[in-house]
């Protein structure tokens, strides 16, 4: 009996195996499509996560946007850590995947796994320490302190239940599953949109804790993305195995994520850096304007949903066909998904042309705010179509290995383009001059993106090797 089991059990695992790269044959169309739609409806969940938070927060007063909005690039400097070792999971594990290779599979995924725990703890340490030098730095008023440490305290304490998940899914993903982890992200977000007022407004026996409840409900509903990820893997895929293996291997292992993943981190890190500059520079504007800014920038998030999920679905389907030496399909796949998020782009710029107004006043009604954020939209949302094109450029980078390749294209764009441009039209046209730094500098990304594309694509061979 006992070998009968261990007999099913194999098979189980083979059949798994078997089922994840699947993505090397087929429809590209069909298949990107349903990679993507999975992932925009997740995206759109956490999207939606934060625009619940601004809408009440924004309830509480323009202090208190403000004082979120200093917060903004916290979260995506630890998204980076995350994302960095996500890249490299996908990576690895979709080109194994691909290449036939699946006894690898549940060594990378432990291991990167691992590895994003001991950096999860490292983070929160840190935050905690460095909360007030930290946002006087970034040019916070001194009196909105108290403010954002009541809210980041919190926060910084639930890093790991952040991490660990989005790593745990970027394997997931790399298997060609995008159901579940949007699945796990729209159960989030439903957890933050039922706990949000109970928790910051105090409803029913629940105290009122002001931006201290956000950040709460925000740990609760990331708890429950924690212990699902880590479920699948484990019950499911059966990939996640015994991470404590002779440190030297360990140590290797840690060698080959990093190699990707640092790159990745940076690539990664960029953003969040160049919205902690950003903030500073629109912090020179009045509070007021930070409010207005960090209201546009989420509201701008909510239209850029399609195209995370189409780039998103590009790292498995890319890392698996290159894994398998299928170039066309890469070329292919690649196309459609420029061809559909430029079309998605142009008909939310359309939309916001009429009515960014209305849309901004419904998470506050501050007249400045709504004038400044809305002017924001307006400038940046055609601007997002050489944004799209340079996203599914670094997707299909990183997917292959070729990190490096995509923090060059990210480092072009931002520190060589946007934030120069910042100081300068932020000086000569106020505020408004630095929004035109960003739409400048998204076109210029997407023309950069396309051509390291077009140098990948002619080192592939003219035909697929049979």
């Amino acid at each position: 009996m006992t070998s009968l089991l261990k007999l099913c059990k194999l098979l189980r695992r083979c059949y798994n195996r078997y089922m994840k790269a699947q993505l090397t044959q087929g429809d590209i169309t069909k298949q990107l499509v349903s990679l993507a739609g999975p992932m925009i409806f997740g995206v759109f969940s956490i999207i939606i996560f934060n625009l619940v938070d601004t809408y009440y927060i924004g309830k509480l007063g323009h202090r208190e946007l403000a004082a979120v909005a200093f917060t903004f690039p916290i979260p995506l400097i630890v998204g980076a850590v995350a994302f960095g070792i996500g890249i490299a999971a996908t990576s690895f594990v979709s080109m194994a995947l691909g290449s036939g290779r699946s006894h690898e599979v549940a060594r990378y995924a432990t291991d990167s796994i691992s590895m994003v725990v001991i950096l999860g703890i490292i983070l929160a340490i840190i935050g905690e320490l460095t909360i007030e030098p930290l946002f006087l730095f970034m040019g916070a008023p001194k009196d909105l302190i108290p403010l954002i440490a009541e809210y980041m305290r919190v926060w910084y304490l639930s890093i790991p239940l952040i991490v660990i998940p989005m790593t745990g899914n970027s394997v997931i993903r790399a298997m060609g599953n995008t159901k579940f982890p949007a699945m796990v992200m729209a159960v989030a977000g439903l957890g933050n949109f039922i706990f949000d007022p109970l928790l910051i407004f105090g409803i029913g026996p629940f105290p009122a804790m002001g931006l201290k409840g956000a950040a709460v409900a925000t740990a609760i509903s990331r708890f429950f993305t924690l212990i699902a990820a880590l479920y699948v893997l484990r019950k499911k895929y059966d990939v996640l195995t015994n991470p404590f293996i002779p440190f030297k291997q360990l140590l290797d292992n840690w060698r080959k994520i990093t190699q990707v993943a640092f790159p990745a981190f940076l690539n990664n890190l960029v953003n969040p850096i160049a919205m902690f500059i950003l903030t500073k520079l629109v912090a020179s504007h009045g509070e007021i304007v930070v409010a207005g800014f960090g209201v546009g920038t989420r509201i701008e998030s909510l239209f850029a949903i399609v195209l995370i999920g189409v780039a998103a679905s590009l790292s498995p389907f890319v890392g698996q066909n290159y894994g398998a030496k299928k170039y066309s399909r890469i070329r292919k796949a690649i196309y459609l998904a420029n061809k559909y998020s430029a079309l998605w782009i142009f008909i939310c710029g359309i939309f916001l042309m009429f009515l960014a107004d209305g849309l901004v006043r419904v998470f506050n009604d501050n007249p400045k705010v709504i004038e400044v954020a809305s002017t924001y939209l307006k400038i940046m949302i055609f601007s997002i179509i050489g944004l799209a094109l340079m996203q599914n450029s670094v997707a299909s980078h990183n997917s292959i290995g070729k990190s490096k390749t995509s923090l060059t294209i990210n480092l072009l764009r931002i520190f060589v383009i946007h934030l120069p441009l910042a100081i300068v039209l932020g000086n000569l046209f106020s505020y408004e001059g630095i929004y035109w730094a960003g739409f400048i500098a998204n076109f210029l990304g997407g023309i950069i993106g396309s051509f390291f594309l077009y140098k990948l694509f002619q080192k592939f061979p003219a035909e697929d090797p049979i």
